[in-house]
C-alpha cells in the first residue's frame, strides 16, 4: 500500500504544507527536535485517528493554532479535522466511528522505544498485540473499548464498601461476554503471529525465538464460575484479577526469558522481528506491503544488523534519522531535509 502524499496544518511544529513521497524507501535527515518524528505521528494520526506517542491528543496541536488537519492520500483519501473533537472523513464521506475509518491505510511503525516490548511492562505486550489486532480488524478496537468499559465499571463496584451483589453479577455476564470476544480474537492470531516472528527472528540472526501466550484464565476463556470464586480477594484488592487485562506473553531467545536475560542488542533484535512479523501478517491479511515509518530504528545497530534490516524492509517506508546513510547505497530512495518544522526535497 502506498501513501502518495500528506498535508498538515497546525501538526506540532510542522510547518503547514504537503510531501510526495518516492513509492521505495523515503529518507527524512534533520536535527534532534527538527520534526521527524512528528511528520511520522502525523501519518499515523491519518491512518489511525491516534497517536504512537501520546494519549492527549491536544498535545499534537501547533502552540497558538485553534486546529489541526491532516489528510493522507494513497488508494483512499483519509482525513482528520482536530479542534477538540475528532471529525474522521473517508474518501469525502464523514464517519461516526473510529472502526469505520481505521483500515484504509495500513501502518507499522517501527522505534526505538519498541525495546519495551520486551523488556517492559506486560501492558507493552499486550498493546502489541491489541494493536496488531485492530488493524487486521477494527472490530477488534471497538469490542475492546466496551470491555474496558464494563471492567472500569466493575471495579469501582468491588471498592465500594457494600457492593450490590445483584449489580456484580450483571457486570460479571457483561465481562464475560467481552473478555471472550477478545481471547477468541487473540488466539486465532497466535499461530500465525508466532510462525512469523520465529521466522523473522532467523532472519535477524536470533536463534530460538518463543512467543507464548500467557493467560489468566484456564484455556484463555473467562467464565462466571471464575469470577465468583475470585470475589472475595478481589473486593480486598478492588480490582478484577482474571481476563485479557492481566495476560503477558512469554518472550524467549534460546529458552530464557528475553526480559531478564537478553543483552540490550538482543532485545532490539528481537523487538525488530516482532515489527517486521506484524507486518508480514498484515500483508498476508490484506495481499499489500503496509507502510512502515521507521523512527531511527537502526541507530544501535551494528554495520552487519543494519544492512540486514534494510534488505528486510519491503515495499514503502519513511525513515526519520539524524544519519546520511549514503553509506548504506540503498537503491530506490527519495531524500528530504527537515529544519524547524519545514520539510524540503533535498
Amino acid at each position: 500500500m502506498l501513501l502518495h502524499h500528506i498535508e498538515y496544518e497546525g501538526f506540532r511544529n510542522l510547518t503547514d504544507g504537503k510531501i510526495d513521497f518516492g513509492e521505495g524507501l523515503n529518507i527524512i535527515i534533520g536535527e534532534n527536535g527538527a520534526g521527524k518524528t512528528n511528520l511520522l505521528e502525523a501519518i499515523f494520526f491519518a491512518a489511525y485517528g491516534s497517536s504512537f506517542r501520546t494519549n492527549d491528543e491536544k498535545n499534537m496541536v501547533k502552540f497558538d493554532q485553534p486546529y489541526m488537519r491532516v489528510t493522507g492520500i494513497s488508494n483512499s483519501v483519509g482525513s482528520i479535522f482536530y479542534n477538540g473533537t475528532k471529525k474522521l472523513i473517508l474518501n469525502g464521506v464523514e464517519k461516526n466511528r473510529l472502526s469505520e475509518y481505521v483500515g484504509w491505510l495500513p501502518v507499522v511503525v517501527m522505534s526505538l522505544n519498541d525495546i519495551w516490548i520486551i523488556r517492559g511492562a506486560p501492558a507493552k505486550r499486550r498493546g502489541f498485540l491489541d494493536w496488531l489486532l485492530i488493524k487486521l480488524d477494527p472490530v477488534y478496537g471497538a469490542n475492546l473499548s466496551e470491555y474496558r468499559k464494563v471492567l472500569r465499571q466493575r471495579n469501582c463496584l468491588l471498592q465500594q464498601k457494600n457492593p450490590d451483589p445483584s449489580l456484580i453479577d450483571v457486570y460479571n455476564t457483561q465481562l464475560v461476554n467481552w473478555a471472550n470476544i477478545i481471547y477468541d480474537e487473540r488466539r486465532r492470531l497466535m499461530p500465525s503471529l508466532k510462525e512469523k516472528i520465529i521466522q523473522k527472528g532467523e532472519e535477524m540472526g536470533l536463534a530460538e525465538i518463543a512467543f507464548e501466550y500467557q493467560s489468566s484464565c484456564p484455556g484463555m476463556h473467562l467464565t462466571i464460575e471464575e469470577l465468583k470464586r475470585n470475589e472475595p480477594l478481589e473486593m480486598k484488592k478492588g480490582e478484577t484479577i482474571s481476563g485479557p487485562h492481566r495476560d503477558d506473553i512469554y518472550i524467549t531467545i534460546n529458552n530464557h526469558p528475553a526480559k531478564n536475560f537478553a543483552s540490550e542488542g538482543e532485545c532490539r533484535l528481537c523487538a525488530l522481528a516482532l515489527k517486521f512479523a506484524e507486518a508480514e501478517v498484515i500483508r498476508q491479511k490484506i495481499n499489500s506491503v503496509p507502510l512502515l515509518l521507521l523512527d531511527e530504528v537502526t541507530i544501535e545497530l551494528d554495520e552487519v544488523h543494519r544492512k540486514k534490516f534494510f534488505e528486510m524492509v519491503k515495499g514503502q517506508a519513511i525513515y526519520a534519522t539524524v544519519q546520511n546513510l549514503a553509506d548504506l547505497k540503498l537503491s530506490n530512495k527519495t531524500q528530504f531535509s527537515v529544519k524547524r518544522g519545514e520539510i524540503a526535497l533535498s
